[in-house]
C-alpha cells in the first residue's frame, strides 16, 4: 500500500498532512512521514496526528517503501526537491505555482517523461465540486457560448516578501480559465498592477485574458479590507450564466437569463429574458482532499493527473507573460 511523504509543514503543508492522515485512517494510504527544515514544528505537527517526523529529506528520497511525497516548501526550493525525487524514482505533487521560472517547469516535465515518474501541479481548484459540476455543464453546451469570465480574489493581508499577488493568486484564474475554455493558452494576456508597500512585488493586480472574442477578468489583492474574504467566478453565457463562490463547495449558482434580439421597423431590439435563477446543490467535498485522493489514484493507476505537469508549467509561463504585461504595459500575445 503506498506511503507517503510530506515536505514542508507551513501554513498549506499541515493541511496536506492532515489530509492524507485522514485518508491514512480511511485506510486508503499506509503510512505517512513528514519532514520539515524546523524540527520543532515537524516534531509538533507529528504528534497531533502520531506519525513520524524528519527534518533531512535525503531520508525520504533513499527509503525505497516510500511511493511518492508533496512538496509544499517555499517555491523557489520546488525545482530541485522535485527533480531529485523523480530521479529518485517517486511521484510527485507540487504546490502552485510549480516553479517561478518557465523553464525550470519545462525542465521539469521533461525529467516526469523521462523518468516515467507522475508530476503534478497543485492546481486545488480543478478538484473544486462546484468547479467540476460548472465544467461539465459548459462542456454540455447548457450555457450556450461563453461570453465573458470574471473573477474576484481579494482579502486583507500581509502581503508575502516572495511573490506578489500574480504568482501566489492570478496563477488559479489563468488555469482556471484556460481549463473552463479548453484551451492550452489565451489568445493574448493584459496586466495592470499596483505596488506600494514592497519594491517590484505587486499587492493588487487587473489580469484581462483574451480568448479569440472571449474575455476573462481576474482581481486580485490582499489589500481589501472592506471585501472580508471573496473568492468568486462567474461566467456569462448566450444562454444560462453560473456563479461560484468558492468558500462554498456545495453549490453552484445558476441564472437562466439572456439577451433576446428582434427587428422591429428595420431596427434591432434587445430584451432581457429573465426566467430566474436556482442553486445547484453539490455533495460536500473538500478540495484538497479531493485533489490528494486524485494523486494516490494516478499513483496506482499510472494515470496523468488533471493537473498534470503540462498544467503546472503552462500556469508558470501565463503568469511570466502578465507580469511582462505589467512592467510594459502592453498586451502580450501567445
Amino acid at each position: 500500500m503506498t506511503q507517503i511523504g510530506v515536505i514542508g509543514t507551513g501554513y498549506w503543508g499541515k493541511n496536506h498532512v492532515r489530509t492524507y492522515s485522514e485518508l491514512a485512517s480511511e485506510g486508503k494510504i499506509k503510512k505517512v512521514v513528514i519532514c520539515d527544515l524546523d524540527e520543532k514544528r515537524a516534531m509538533e505537527l507529528g504528534k497531533a496526528f502520531n506519525i513520524e517526523y524528519l527534518t533531512d529529506y535525503d531520508k525520504l528520497l533513499k527509503d525505497p517503501r516510500i511511493d511518492a511525497v508533496s512538496i509544499v516548501t517555499p517555491s523557489a526550493t520546488h525545482y530541485k526537491i522535485a527533480k531529485e525525487f523523480m530521479e529518485a524514482g517517486k511521484d510527485v505533487l507540487v504546490e502552485k505555482p510549480m516553479t517561478m521560472d518557465p523553464e525550470e517547469a519545462s525542465k521539469l516535465v521533461k525529467i516526469s517523461e523521462k523518468t516515467g515518474q507522475n508530476l503534478m501541479a497543485g492546481h486545488i481548484f480543478r478538484y473544486h465540486p462546484a468547479v467540476r459540476e460548472l465544467k461539465r455543464r459548459i462542456d454540455l453546451g447548457e450555457l450556450g457560448t461563453i461570453r465573458l469570465m470574471s473573477s474576484n480574489r481579494l482579502y486583507f493581508g500581509a502581503p508575502r516578501t516572495d511573490m506578489g499577488v500574480i504568482y501566489a493568486l492570478g496563477i488559479h484564474e489563468v488555469d482556471m480559465y484556460c481549463y473552463l475554455m479548453n484551451v492550452m493558452y489565451p489568445k493574448s494576456i493584459f496586466a495592470s498592477t499596483s505596488v506600494c508597500i514592497q519594491k517590484d512585488i505587486e499587492e493588487t493586480v487587473m489580469i484581462s485574458m483574451d480568448f479569440a472574442g472571449v474575455k476573462g477578468y481576474a482581481f486580485e489583492s490582499w489589500l481589501m479590507p472592506s471585501s472580508g474574504k471573496q473568492r468568486d467566478l462567474i461566467v456569462v453565457g448566450s444562454e444560462k450564466s453560473a456563479k461560484i463562490d468558492y468558500l462554498k463547495p456545495q453549490e453552484l449558482r445558476m441564472f437562466d437569463i439572456r439577451i433576446a434580439e428582434s427587428i422591429s421597423d428595420g431596427k434591432k431590439n434587445f430584451n432581457v429574458n429573465d426566467e430566474g435563477s436556482y442553486t445547484i446543490p453539490i455533495p460536500y467535498a473538500e478540495p484538497l482532499k479531493e485533489e490528494l485522493t486524485h494523486f494516490l489514484h494516478c499513483i496506482k493507476t499510472r494515470e496523468k493527473p488533471i493537473s498534470d505537469g503540462v498544467v503546472g508549467m503552462r500556469a508558470v509561463v501565463m503568469a511570466e507573460k502578465a507580469l511582462e504585461s505589467s512592467r510594459t504595459g502592453r498586451i502580450v500575445e501567445f
